[in-house]
This record gives C-alpha cells, sequence and structure tokens, in this order.
C-alpha cells in the first residue's frame, strides 16, 4: 500500500479538496500536464520546443511512475496473492463474538 501511495501521490494532488488547496499542496504530474495541455492547444500555430521539451520530461516522469505501477501490479500483486493463498487466509472473515 506504501508503494501505490507514492506513486499515486507523484501522479495526482491526493491531499487537494478545494480549488483553494493549491496554494497550500503542490501540483502534482497529471495537473502539470493537463495545463501544458491546455497551454498548447490555445494557439493556431503548432506547440512550440518548449512545449514539446516539456511534454518530453513530463511523460518521462509520469511513464516511470507508470512502470513501477505495472511492476507492482505483475510482481508483488501476484506474490501478494501467492502468500495469501498458501497461508490459506480468508480473504473476507467473520470474527464470532464470544459471550
Amino acid at each position: 500500500i506504501k508503494q501505490m501511495t507514492a506513486i499515486e501521490e507523484a501522479l495526482h494532488q491526493t491531499k487537494a479538496k478545494s480549488g483553494q488547496d493549491v496554494l497550500n499542496y503542490p501540483i502534482r504530474l497529471d495537473d502539470k500536464l493537463s495545463g501544458l495541455y491546455d497551454f498548447a492547444s490555445s494557439g493556431n500555430a503548432a506547440p512550440a520546443r518548449q512545449v514539446r521539451d516539456a511534454y518530453t520530461e513530463l511523460s518521462t516522469k509520469i511513464d516511470a511512475e507508470l512502470s513501477k505501477l505495472q511492476s507492482l501490479t505483475n510482481k508483488d500483486l501476484v506474490e501478494l496473492n501467492k502468500m495469501i493463498r498458501d497461508k490459506q487466509l480468508d480473504v473476507i472473515g467473520v470474527v464470532e463474538k464470544k459471550d
């Protein structure tokens, strides 16, 4: 969960709850990419070199986080599920109250 939370928080600002929260919490990769898209699509000309460079930098960082997530789901999650099956743990259990 800690690894997944770190990936999520790199991609998306999870603490911001209102429009004013961007003053208290920094924007994350998804918001940066969205802002870049808005800027690039606002004109009638092709995006400037700086926009393309910024996109390359942001997409590289986003791809790195998505790669971490893919590795986590393909390797660590598989191992966790195997451990649960090997130990024959109940996924959902009921605890009976003792009187």
